[in-house]
């Protein structure tokens, strides 16, 4: 076993085409987008961490419109050989297998708008009927037309990403991660926990 906790972050270049990437796009901006928001589950509230910062997001009611459920249809497809082949990369006699993954959240990032430092530990997946832990986190990239919007883990490595990337990582306090604020552009992205 690798002690080296980078070892575990799995990038997958050109997991989506460029063309893929820019039609997802065009059919997102069609959504209804809505802000982010952090769920507590000590306070079972909803709040802003980044007040007025936050990034806009099309999740579970957004997908009202045909288009967007066929691209969440889609990716959610596609990502199931990655995750295989995630796990299948560390031959862990323990680790060979999940029960299900979310739906994906799509988020769009504004000139300013940012995602604070934070790890996955997300408790608003399960409802009583859903039942799990998050145990792996996934991050889609759709762009690289933009300024800022960097991928930062473990507080100060950034990770370069290009238009259709992916990343999957440990969903745990040893992986924080955030969004540094975009400066120029729009940036497009995915996300998914796998439990």
């Amino acid at each position: 076993m690798n002690k080296n906790i980078e070892h575990y972050v799995f990038h997958k270049e050109n997991f989506l085409d460029e063309k893929s990437c820019d039609n997802y796009i065009d059919k997102l901006n069609a959504g209804v987008w809505k802000k982010h928001e952090w769920y507590s589950y000590r306070t079972d509230s909803i709040n802003f961490q980044s007040e007025d910062k936050e990034p806009e997001v099309i999740e579970g009611d957004g997908f009202r419109g045909t288009d967007i459920k066929k691209i969440n249809d889609n990716l959610i497809q596609a990502l199931y050989s990655a995750i295989l082949d995630y796990i299948e990369t560390f031959k862990f006699d323990w680790f060979v297998g999940w029960e299900r993954y979310s739906p994906i959240r799509f988020n769009r990032y504004f000139p300013g708008q940012t995602m604070k430092n934070h790890c996955d530990h997300v408790h608003s997946l399960f409802d009583g009927e859903r039942k799990g832990i998050p145990i792996l986190s996934i991050i889609g990239i759709l762009n690289d037309d933009y300024e800022g919007g960097e991928l930062i883990m473990f507080e100060d490595k950034k990770i370069d990403t290009k238009k259709g990337d992916l990343l999957i990582f440990p969903s745990n306090f040893l992986y924080p991660h955030e969004i540094t604020p975009v400066t120029r552009g729009v940036r497009y992205s995915y996300v998914s926990w796998v439990w």
